[in-house]
């Protein structure tokens, strides 16, 4: 057990690992629940499945209306992007809308706050569920493009398994980030991990190449770890990367360029993440209702 000098001199019981763990674990079975609303599992799945099959089935529609059924190259491209982007919105809905709902609907943030462990292992646990729904989401999609697109998978896991790795600890830099953040306003909190998301869908290649936006926000893609978790995977999966520059690079040079952006990312989310909750006591945020 950890222990450390409090202000008035009396010893004060601090987090230890067996501490961070309980409350990680705890926080993954109330996170599940939570997210299945305590229903049915049975019925749980078939929602579960149903949401990302139905986009999935939406983006075929587009694709064979729009192209007509050609652009092989270009379709594996948006297969990818569309699929891999499901865990982009999965892990920072999760974890913005877990500390907003322990916060505002379940009104218990502040009593975690003040237990020995810290809020940032339950924060974790709690969002878990959102994230490992989303990787249902990311199976479904690639299935239905092989399945009805005639997508040709070519998994390389030399590449694949540490661009997931790396974009899962890239992804989940920007969540902590935007959890921290959302923490301080006052208004319009909920809907800001969508917004966001959506933005870094359109900035990070998902849908179509970095090169075809505008030159002022080409150093943004570059900067975020999501473009070349987004690129690293699409070689990993299909065998080749994106239209434009970006696709021109080697293989080494994205997973190093994923590596440094990753590396920088966590720090940073990080220490934004503990001054944002630093702030959010001396404001007194942690029990604040933003009605939105």
């Amino acid at each position: 057990m950890a222990v450390t000098e409090g202000a008035a001199g009396r010893q004060v019981r601090g987090m230890t690992l067996p501490d961070a763990w309980r409350s990680f674990r705890t926080a993954i079975g109330l996170g599940w629940a939570i997210e299945s609303n305590w229903s049915d599992p049975f019925l749980f799945a078939v929602y579960t499945m149903a949401k990302p099959l139905s986009a999935a089935m939406i983006l075929v529609l587009m694709f064979q209306v729009i192209t007509g059924g050609q652009g092989t190259e270009f379709l594996q491209f948006l297969i990818v992007g569309s699929a891999l982007w499901n865990v982009v919105f999965g892990v920072m809905a999760g974890l913005v809308q877990s500390i907003l709902e322990d916060r505002e609907r379940y009104r218990m943030m502040k009593y975690v706050v003040v237990t020995p462990t810290s809020l940032f292992p339950f924060l974790l646990g709690r969002s878990l569920a959102r994230v490992a729904i989303s990787f249902v989401a990311v199976a479904l999609t690639l299935a239905v493009g092989v399945i009805f697109l005639g997508v040709d998978l070519r998994p390389n896991v030399v590449v694949l398994v540490p661009a997931a790795i790396l974009g899962i600890l890239g992804v989940m830099a920007l969540g902590i980030f935007m959890a921290g953040w959302c923490l301080q306003l006052r208004q319009e909190a909920w809907s800001y991990p969508e917004a966001i998301a959506g933005a870094l869908y359109l900035v990070s290649g998902a849908i179509f190449p970095v090169d075809v936006l505008p030159s002022f926000l080409h150093p943004l893609a570059y900067v975020l770890p999501t473009t070349w978790w987004l690129e690293a995977s699409r070689r990993g999966l299909v065998g080749h990367g994106s239209p434009g520059q970006i696709g021109e690079l080697g293989d080494g040079t994205v997973m190093l360029l994923l590596v440094v952006t990753t590396a920088i990312a966590i720090p940073l989310a990080l220490a934004a993440f503990a001054w944002f909750m630093k702030r959010a006591r001396q404001a007194g945020l942690l029990d604040m209702v933003t009605g939105s």
